[in-house]
């Protein structure tokens, strides 16, 4: 028998172990899911990526590209549009990204405390990335403690839409970066509710309860071509779409008629039957165009069970929604 202290140990042990490795770069993909390294699949991944910055020292970008990171967000600067405000890896990362093909975004940490001065950053930005293609967004760190202890809500939501319409002015995506209790507690005006945010939230699974594209799981992930530690993210699909609602008819013999929302612009709406509720869903069609169609050929009076789900090309990625509810219809 062990004793009880023994337990202890161990449990310490263990649940120190875990926390050290689980979200260890050399994770492997099995199609679309992505796993830590005690084999648990980070729920809804659909990509698996790093941020860096002058932090992280010199990178070599190979093998960084060959241990199989798929996408970086790399930090061009800090506050406003000063050349010893740029970041001092900045060029030599960029470059690295892009002769090795790997994606990237950007990020700049704000110290903006007024309109003023985010238009200012973002002018900072746009300096930096002129002649660059970015492949992702570009990010606006608003993390900075001692601005969010002097502005209001007010002041941080018009400081945020300052830059943020500055930089998709010129035709760049552009989203939010901050932590689960900043988002939830902060960052609260309006005008972050339609933005695309990136949430920092480090643990087995992202706690922010609101919409994200892109979670920041640890800052404590081991990839080859990086000395010490990096954050790690991932871009997370099932906070992409709406779960599809869907209506079924039988309009005429052997046929049944589907209809579907969301019907947005270059997604694609999968449908599946059985003829078991809990049977093996066949995909019957794949439809991008008018939000329902018509599925021919079927045997009169057997019940068919119907669900979809919607895909999307996401940065290069095919993203789908959750499947929506299953309906029964039994067919004329």
């Amino acid at each position: 028998m062990v004793d009880t202290q023994m337990k202890r140990t161990i449990g310490l042990i263990m649940l120190c172990l875990f926390f050290a490795g689980c979200f260890n770069i050399k994770t492997e993909a099995a199609g679309k899911t992505y796993y830590n390294s005690y084999g648990v699949a980070v729920k809804g991944a659909y990509a698996m990526g790093i941020d860096v910055s002058s932090n992280n020292g010199s990178i070599d970008w190979n093998a960084v590209k060959a241990s199989g990171v798929e996408f970086a967000v790399i930090r061009c600067g800090c506050g406003m549009n000063l050349l010893n405000q740029d970041d001092k890896q900045w060029e030599a990362n960029v470059a690295g990204c892009e002769s090795v093909g790997i994606p990237y975004g950007v990020y700049l940490y704000s110290y903006a405390d007024s309109v003023s001065r985010a238009k200012d950053e973002a002018e900072h930005v746009l300096r930096l990335i002129s002649g660059h293609k970015l492949s992702y967004p570009v990010y606006y760190d608003m993390e900075d403690s001692s601005v969010l202890r002097n502005t209001t809500a007010e002041q941080r939501g018009k400081i945020a839409k300052a830059f943020c319409d500055r930089i998709q002015a010129t035709g760049y995506k552009v989203g939010i970066y901050a932590d689960k209790s900043t988002f939830t507690n902060l960052l609260t005006a309006k005008e972050f509710q339609n933005k695309n945010k990136w949430v920092a939230h480090y643990s087995s699974a992202c706690g922010y309860t609101g919409t994200y594209q892109m979670w920041q799981a640890t800052n404590q992930g081991k990839v080859s071509g990086i000395r010490g530690n990096v954050d790690i993210n991932y871009l997370i699909s099932g906070q992409i779409f709406i779960k599809p609602v869907i209506k079924v008819s039988s309009p005429a013999k052997k046929k049944v008629k589907i209809t579907w929302k969301p019907k947005k612009s270059g997604t694609t709406c999968e449908i599946y039957y059985a003829k078991k509720k809990t049977g093996k869903y066949k995909l019957l069609r794949k439809n991008a165009k008018k939000g329902s169609a018509i599925i021919k050929g079927l045997k009169s009076g057997k019940k068919y069970y119907i669900r979809v789900r919607i895909s999307k090309k996401v940065y290069g990625s095919t993203v789908y929604s959750k499947y929506s509810k299953i309906k029964a219809i039994k067919v004329r």
